[in-house]
């Protein structure tokens, strides 16, 4: 059998076994195993399954996943997104599709505290669409916001992909997590400037609301104090370097567990749920790296992923065009696998591509995060658009697909405005010391 096909045919083989619905751990861990095997015999095979999965896990920089992931748990069951809904209503519910400016403020300033575009996603549909279908907003409106919204946490630390990317590449964590501040507020003011302008031309999709006095928006704000709180001590403390992400992400989970508690906003089963859901979600994301770490050492001995940057590195092209062409298969294969899987799965093969092109490995993060938000909602996997489908039931799913599209292409004009201005991401990095 010709090597080139062989080893082409594992990689295609673990995509169908997921796209067949195989759990994307066990598709790359059971490809990897075949294709080291076939290449390189059945006992070095063994060995490598013996040292790697405890090796892909063992890692300190991989600590933080958990700590983010708890304190954002204890952020949603102790209320503290509630908080943020009502203080973002205060301040901007008088402009035009205020409940509706006010969700994308919300989902942003939560995701200083969650870093799970799901997670907000599922909080701001409980607490928001109600509230706007409460006012008269056209409900495409309101999911549509919501959905897309929510995954804005992703981009503003603390960022369990930009942790994950960061570990696959070798870069700092915590210069990654700096670099989506910027282009998180850019992205919330374009989706806030898209609302204002359908809202101008339809206002009859979201009623005026009353302008809300003074002491009501101060009175508001202070009752967001804790996510501010949490927020000052991950982004303040990482980028002062006062901690490195995993301490900023120890300290912040216990302050939020002590708010929590202190406020007597935690229940007895509220702490188990926060430490039940961490546990689901950390397992599965350290799952996923065992079988991608399984499913890499193959395509190291298979040198894929050598020859694939060698061979695109020398195309007659200019280095834009390429950048654009690997922009455009981020998008594609958005639409069709798991964000981490799809993360562990390429960054190996277009990173040292974007390195050799010239372009800087922190921007290239935050434009694969990015590209990660506009996944949650775009068809037949954004898992967004099903979260929001099982919470309204009644809603066609034809409705949801039409209330997000609109931001699917103010996702674009971020991408653009990104890659024609890399300093929105590398700004802030750079001041590090």
């Amino acid at each position: 059998m010709d090597g080139d096909f062989l080893k082409f045919g594992i990689v295609l083989m673990a995509f169908g076994l997921m796209f067949l619905g195989l759990p994307v751990a066990f598709a790359l861990a059971v490809m990897g195993f075949i294709g080291y095997w076939l290449l390189g015999g059945l006992g070095p095979a063994l060995h490598m399954m013996g040292i790697v999965p405890f090796g892909s896990v063992a890692i300190y920089s991989l600590t933080v996943i958990p700590l983010f992931v708890f304190m954002g748990n204890i952020a949603h069951y102790a209320g503290f997104g509630a908080d943020i809904f009502r203080a973002a209503k205060s301040w901007v519910g008088g402009i035009p599709g205020g409940l509706a400016q006010a969700t994308v403020a919300g989902c942003a300033a939560f995701g200083a505290v969650s870093g799970s575009g799901l997670a907000t996603c599922a909080m701001m549909a409980k607490i928001a669409i109600p509230e706007m279908m409460r006012h008269g907003y056209n409900r495409g409106l309101a999911i549509g916001t919501v959905a897309s919204a929510g995954p804005i946490a992703q981009m503003i630390p603390p960022s369990v992909l930009f942790v994950i990317y960061g570990i696959i590449t070798e870069q700092s964590v915590g210069k990654l997590l700096i670099a989506g501040i910027l282009p998180g507020i850019l992205e919330t003011l374009i989706f806030m400037g898209l609302i204002y302008i359908w809202v101008k031309r339809n206002p009859a999709y979201a009623p005026r609301l009353e302008k809300t006095s003074g002491s009501e928006k101060r009175k508001a704000l202070k009752g967001a104090w804790t996510v501010g709180v949490l927020a000052f001590i991950i982004i303040g403390g990482i980028y002062s370097g006062i901690f490195t992400p995993t301490e900023a992400g120890g300290v912040a989970a216990f302050s939020a567990l002590a708010m929590g508690l202190g406020l007597r906003r935690l229940k007895g089963k509220d702490l188990w749920d926060s430490l039940k859901d961490s546990i689901g979600v950390t397992g599965m994301i350290f799952f996923i790296q065992v079988g991608a770490l399984i499913f890499g050492t193959f395509l190291a001995i298979s040198q894929i992923p050598i020859r694939i940057s060698q061979f695109v590195t020398t195309l007659p092209y200019p280095p834009i065009v390429i950048l654009l062409v690997i922009m455009v298969l981020y998008l594609v294969l958005g639409c069709l696998i798991d964000n981490i899987a799809n993360l562990f799965l390429t960054l190996p093969i277009t990173v040292p591509i974007i390195k050799a092109l010239g372009y800087d490995p922190i921007w290239f993060g935050v434009l694969i995060v990015l590209h990660c938000e506009t996944a949650l909602i775009t068809p037949p996997y954004g898992l967004n658009l099903f979260l929001i489908k099982g919470i309204l039931k009644d809603v066609p799913m034809a409705e949801i697909l039409r209330g997000v599209t609109p931001f699917i292409f103010a996702n674009m004009v971020t991408l653009s405005l990104l890659i024609a201005f890399p300093q929105i991401a590398l700004y802030l990095p750079s001041q590090m010391g």
